[in-house]
């Protein structure tokens, strides 16, 4: 059996301003990236940090001011080919009122569809398949005002995913819901990956839906502060702090616990972990001379 991994997304030290002929400040600078098929990738970074501008530049909507951006193996500066890079990258925006335009549910999904010319049969046929893949079908005929933010957002990542891209960017997707909607964003997401095999890169603030993610990477100022799994990216608390970004509670109640030569394991992400390690903790598994344990 192949190891061999391919990407999906590949920059090339690449760079952007938004006033290159003004000798404007860059706000990506030397981003050298590798995403592979079927992963589930979220970025980080503060207000300022250039992650939404590197996402823009994933699918087209933004082109590199320096280096090379390739989605699916094409250059998205090749403008013959842009209508295909958007076909095989969706993006997903915060608001989906900005995304969704039609009257009825199942003819904003359609909307797309139509123009892109696909035949009608099919076109149905994509428009129930998304539907049933967000958990949206029984409100197929329902008007989009009525419903509730995060059922909205489900409405704007079907429209996206029936025009079946390869991969989903999505651009801080929850942060006008409440916890509600995002638990139901983030069951989409992974029921894109595992059951449709949809690349999903999520832009994120939030710590608890990073480390749902396959690999997390972190922005700062433009470039790339450290990248890995979850478990790697959030043992660098005090990192994460110095350029304004929390960590899982999980993560931070670890990280002060070793503050005071308490051992505990440093890869705690969440609450069911937590709770295991203060039981050892309580428990008094943990010796005088303080020595590590494992989960």
């Amino acid at each position: 059996m192949s190891n061999i991994k391919t990407e999906i997304i590949k920059t090339e030290n690449i760079s952007f301003s938004y006033n290159p002929e003004e000798n404007s400040a860059l706000v990506l600078d030397g981003i050298d990236l590798e995403i592979e098929q079927n992963s589930f990738v979220a970025i980080l970074g503060h207000n300022g940090s250039g992650k939404s501008t590197l996402a823009k530049n994933f699918n087209g909507i933004l082109l590199p001011t320096g280096g090379k951006v390739y989605a699916c193996g094409i250059d998205t500066a090749q403008s013959d080919k842009i209508l295909e890079i958007r076909r095989n990258m969706g993006m997903v925006f915060q608001n989906p009122d900005n995304q969704i335009i039609a009257t009825v549910v199942d003819e904003d999904i359609a909307f797309a569809l139509e123009n892109l010319g696909v035949p009608h049969d099919e076109m149905v046929q994509r428009v129930d398949e998304a539907l049933e893949i967000v958990g949206m079908t029984e409100y197929k005929h329902h008007a989009p005002h009525r419903l509730s933010g995060g059922q909205k957002q489900r409405v704007a990542i079907a429209g996206i995913i029936a025009m079946r891209p390869k991969c989903l960017i999505m651009d801080e997707p929850t942060a006008m819901l409440d916890p509600k909607g995002r638990k139901e964003v983030m069951a989409t997401i992974k029921r894109l990956k595992s059951e449709q095999g949809v690349t999903v890169v999520l832009i994120t603030h939030y710590m608890d839906e990073a480390v749902q993610a396959d690999r997390v990477i972190v922005m700062d100022d433009g470039k790339i502060l450290v990248d890995g799994t979850p478990e790697y990216v959030f043992q660098n608390v005090g990192l994460l702090h110095s350029v304004a970004l929390d960590v899982p509670q999980a993560a931070e109640l670890m990280y002060k616990l070793r503050e005071y030569d308490i051992k505990v394991p440093i890869s705690v992400l969440n609450e069911k972990d937590c709770v295991e390690v203060l039981s050892k903790l309580l428990e008094g598994k943990i010796d005088n001379n303080h020595r590590e344990f494992n989960l």
